[in-house]
């Protein structure tokens, strides 16, 4: 993970308990663009998946509580790193949006929501390769190929265990970001890289000449919606994900999730999960 804690400004927001004793406040939310969670939509403002939770939980706030909440965004969406570092440093009612996968080496370090979807990796590659029937088989269906990928995400931990357990001669060409890491596998049809599901479905969108190789899907990252240690927010998002049955099984929920994801997204998340 690409942290950056000392060249990222402290970031801040009003306490959960300021808002709670003057009955208004504002939130400051980092963000990196990822496809169907966070984007800039034909408005020419932020929408998805990450978005509309945040407005969902604002409406609960000011339902539920009375208090009228503000939410703005901080930073310019490019890098997942300072997203991550500008959440994790930051002072009260502070968020971090996009593709955060929830794991136990950063709950040491920032509070997490509970779950608000289950994230699957897609092992991509231009569409003029044959398909990968086992991953035993990477080594030679893959032969000639280079990977690309991005920096300290965990995408990079799955390439690098390719190239540990299969394919040990593989060539890994390092990208800023994952958008940039797409555009390197559309770029170079003689590569392959591991992408979260939200790039691929953007690709196919696109009809960008990528194609999934199915066997080495992974579906078990969970993401949440990030929090500096320091926040006492965590509460009430709590409240808010466990209230009326749960909100990831209400009907808002799964129609942000068809908006952002589309209908085929949904069943291939539902199907492997």
């Amino acid at each position: 993970m690409l942290l950056l804690t000392s060249a990222i400004a402290q970031v801040q927001g009003d306490t959960w308990a300021k808002v709670q004793s003057t009955g208004a406040g504002t939130i400051s939310c980092a963000y990196v663009e990822t496809p169907g969670f966070v984007y800039t939509g034909n408005d020419g403002k932020l929408t998805g998946i990450c978005v509309d939770i945040m407005n969902d939980f604002i409406a609960y706030a000011k339902e539920k509580k009375g208090v009228n909440i503000n939410m703005k965004f901080v930073g310019d969406g490019t890098n997942f790193g300072k997203m991550y570092a500008t959440a994790k440093s930051g002072n009260g009612g502070v968020f971090g949006l996009g593709n955060v996968t929830i794991t136990e080496a950063r709950k040491k370090e920032i509070k997490f929501s509970p779950k608000f979807i289950t994230n699957i990796a897609i092992l991509i590659s231009s569409n003029t390769i044959p398909t990968l029937s086992s991953m035993n088989e990477i080594g030679t269906t893959f032969k000639g190929l280079k990977a690309y990928t991005a920096k300290g995400t965990l995408n990079e931990k799955r390439i690098l265990e390719i190239k540990s357990k299969y394919y040990p001669s593989l060539v890994i060409d390092y990208a800023t970001s994952s958008p940039e890491t797409l555009e390197k596998i559309l770029a170079d049809p003689k590569s392959f890289t591991y992408l979260d599901i939200a790039f691929y479905l953007d690709a196919i969108k696109n009809k960008q000449p990528v194609k999934r190789h199915a066997v080495g899907d992974k579906a078990s990252e969970e993401f949440g919606i990030i929090m500096p240690m320091n926040s006492d927010w965590d509460q009430m998002v709590n409240e808010f994900f466990e209230a009326d049955g749960g909100y990831v099984n209400s009907v808002a929920y799964k129609k942000i999730l068809n908006t952002h994801l589309g209908t085929t997204g949904v069943k291939l998340i539902e199907s492997l999960n």
